[in-house]
């Protein structure tokens, strides 16, 4: 009997604690974060990413802009140019979906993080060509916010094997910044993520916006998500995958920003 008291102390003691993510080192209940998103929160991003899926291949109405600004207090920029089909001289080519749009925007509402998006069919290529409309809104908002961090946000096709692949332009456009993608990382894991790539997709080639914040001394970050963690309007385990990758995202936004609660200060 005796034994078996102290088999199921035991038990009852290693299940009260929980194992630091890659360590040995238990982490105790009064360590653990409580979760931050909410059910309404990813109702409101499949929302936003059925909109932009319906207009991905449309053209703009008559006198609107197929890119969107959507302005925050935080020192982070965000952006997503291809959520909608972006053009390549004559060529449409493919989204990456609407969950980028959508992910981008909830990050504006639960971080306060500046966003840059678009929400019909493009002209040009944002990440691919030298001039491009959304690019001359980075730049004025880059020298306007005078911003610590951009991230890019994109979607890999599901059978490349991993999570998320960092493009750092082969760890140039962080110099200086390491702790920044260790950071980000850790926030990632910490939410279920596990295979993870870098410069597989580095944003050195081309005109990317990566490249465009590095120039101007901002370190920066292209994410190539797989599409499996972007589809939430997919539901069961899809929307609970987008879920994750929202509250890491928010948690990382909010650490390295000067909005450390989300909350959104009054602008000048």
């Amino acid at each position: 009997m005796k034994s078996i008291w102290l088999l199921t102390m035991g038990l009852v003691s290693f299940n009260a604690l929980a194992l630091a993510p890659d360590s040995g080192t238990p982490l105790t209940q009064n360590a653990l974060q409580h979760a931050l998103i909410e059910p309404a929160m990813v109702q409101q991003a499949i929302e936003i990413a059925d909109q932009t899926d319906r207009n991905a291949g449309l053209e703009p109405p008559a006198g609107e802009s197929p890119i969107v600004v959507l302005k925050g207090s935080s020192n982070v920029i965000i952006t997503a140019p291809h959520g909608t089909k972006p053009k390549r001289g004559a060529d449409l080519r493919f989204a990456d979906g609407g969950g980028t749009a959508a992910l981008a925007v909830m990050l504006n509402k639960l971080s306060c993080a500046t966003v840059i998006y678009t929400r019909y069919q493009q002209s040009d290529d944002p990440n691919h060509s030298e001039n491009s409309a959304f690019k001359d809104a980075l730049n004025a908002l880059i020298n306007e916010r005078k911003p610590v961090l951009l991230l890019d946000i994109h979607a890999s096709h599901d059978f490349r094997p991993y999570d998320l692949d960092v493009g750092t332009m082969d760890g140039q456009s962080v110099a200086g910044s390491q702790q920044m993608l260790s950071d980000l990382i850790t926030a990632l894991r910490g939410e279920g993520m596990g295979n993870f790539s870098s410069n597989y997709f580095s944003a050195a080639k081309n005109a990317t916006l990566t490249k465009l914040a590095k120039e101007k001394g901002v370190p920066a970050i292209q994410l190539e998500f797989s599409s499996t963690w972007m589809r939430p309007a997919e539901n069961g385990l899809m929307a609970h995958r987008f879920a994750q990758v929202l509250q890491g995202m928010v948690r990382y936004v909010r650490s390295v920003s000067d909005s450390p609660d989300g909350v959104c200060k009054p602008q000048a």
